[in-house]
């Protein structure tokens, strides 16, 4: 007979020293449905932890008959225990109505929400689930039927953090214990499990794999069980290693994180080995919905074509409502189109905002624009001026403002020999982003635009040999 206690106590160490608890002072969730797993696995916990250790946790899905009955039956084992208990009652039909989530992804869901809600009131070091080594290799062809990558043929963790409470783990120790095992465990324990009819309920696609698919291909292979519980523990040691050398390149990879961007450089991206640029968009993914789930190969070979391919404005809808969108030498994800990353400067939307000499305004995202009257003695240094957030011009002083571009609006850059350019012209070809182009900081006269902050004057207020006075203007993020 397995020695479950011996396979199930070091999980319970690991969990407390993880959250640096000593043991004794460890707090654990555990999910019972009724069944033989569950039961085995508060039996063996019973067995090796003190009673007020322990809060079973049980959800009535209220899709069987008998769901009332398994919660009474849940409610009273634990009672007997000494444990204390908490049952709620869920509509998992009507949530996955509402959701189009299958009823199995539905109820999954919604177990989780009940597990993190009660891990957080009562502090708990994890919780702990009986998923066993036969449900591992169901859920590895699943994800196989489906088209998953190494993250899904590793199947389910025997610890990985809970959904929907991230600093709590999820712990399965039994992933490694057959069906068998511990339907033999229930047996020589006197413990009568409650029988889930819906088990043999074929509707369920997990149903139809554990009864029909897994008994056609053990015609082929009697150890087809055995070969995917191997493969998911290869796949998840790959897996990991990928995920160590994708996080190594992060860091250079990032530029920017907000709220509701996250912007990558483009340029060190291409250069990764293709399992690592495919890597870094799913962590893309990951950074705003955490526990995704189902990201389909189409989506991201999509976007890292378009990324790849690298054609400014273009985009690619990612699962989860994000966007991908490439720019001047940048990949932006985002949670909100219609917001902005906020590195350049931007002119509040609607805004003029007046310009005194000297004087100093206020710009979104951090930045400033000053303005001053240049002393006669430094007007020589105007000929040498490296620095595109500076300008030097000369323009009536009495009427500066700083706004956003209009429709249609038309500028003369310094060098084209008069020639004029639409401002979304010139800003494409400057390479300003799209999504900055509306709101970039213009300053003007009231005849035209004197300077496109950070890029070009216009020919119009170019220092000449006549010139009264100069105004030194700077634009810099404070």
């Amino acid at each position: 007979m397995v020695d479950l206690a011996r396979i199930v106590r070091p999980f319970l160490l690991q969990a407390a020293a993880a959250q640096q608890r000593p043991f004794p002072e460890a707090r654990f969730v555990v999910g019972v449905s009724g069944g033989a797993d569950s039961l085995a696995l508060l039996h063996v916990l019973n067995g090796i932890t003190r009673r007020d250790q322990l809060l079973v946790a049980h959800l009535n899905h209220g899709w069987r008959s008998t769901a009332v009955l398994d919660a009474q039956f849940v409610a009273q084992t634990a009672a007997q225990m000494g444990i204390a208990c908490a049952v709620e009652t869920v509509d998992v039909v009507a949530q996955a109505q509402a959701s189009g989530q299958s009823l199995e992804e539905a109820g999954r869901l919604a177990r989780y929400r009940f597990f993190a809600r009660l891990a957080r009131q009562h502090d708990a070091t994890a919780v702990l689930v009986a998923h066993n080594a036969d449900d591992q290799a169901e859920t590895v062809l699943l994800h196989l039927l489906r088209g998953a990558g190494l993250g899904g043929l590793a199947g389910m963790r025997s610890v990985a953090p809970l959904p929907e409470a991230p600093e709590v783990e999820l712990v399965r120790p039994f992933l490694s214990i057959s069906r068998a095992e511990i339907e033999t465990y229930c047996r020589e324990h006197a413990l009568i499990p409650v029988q889930d009819s819906t088990n043999a309920d074929v509707a369920f696609q997990r149903n139809r794999l554990r009864h029909h698919l897994l008994p056609q291909l053990a015609t082929y292979n009697p150890q087809i069980k055995t070969n995917l519980q191997q493969l998911a523990e290869l796949a998840a040691a790959d897996d990991a290693c990928l995920g160590q050398l994708a996080a190594a390149h992060w860091p250079e990879l990032l530029l920017e994180q907000t709220e509701d961007w996250l912007v990558l450089d483009r340029a060190r991206w291409l250069v990764l080995p293709l399992a690592l640029r495919r890597r870094s968009l799913r962590q893309a993914l990951t950074i705003f919905r955490p526990f995704l789930s189902n990201v389909s190969y189409a989506t991201v070979e999509q976007a890292r074509q378009v990324a790849e391919k690298g054609e400014t404005g273009a985009q690619s809808t990612l699962t989860g409502g994000l966007l991908l969108q490439v720019d001047y030498g940048r990949l932006l994800i985002t949670a909100n189109p219609a917001a902005r990353p906020g590195d350049w400067p931007q002119v509040p939307e609607g805004v003029v905002l007046t310009l005194p000499v000297p004087g100093t305004v206020a710009l979104a995202n951090g930045w400033q624009l000053d303005a001053v009257l240049l002393p006669q003695a430094e007007w020589q240094l105007v000929r040498h001026n490296p620095d595109p957030w500076t300008a030097y011009l000369a323009v009536n002083t009495s009427s500066l403002v700083v706004r956003g571009r209009e429709p249609g609006e038309r500028f003369t850059p310094l060098g084209m020999h008069g020639r004029s350019a639409t401002l979304k012209e010139v800003m494409i070809n400057r390479k300003i982003a799209a999504a900055w182009r509306a709101n970039w900081p213009l300053v003007c006269t009231v005849e035209h635009v004197v300077w496109l902050v950070g890029h070009q004057i216009d020919e119009r207020a170019k220092i000449t040999d006549s010139a009264e006075a100069i105004v030194q203007l700077r634009c810099f993020k404070s």
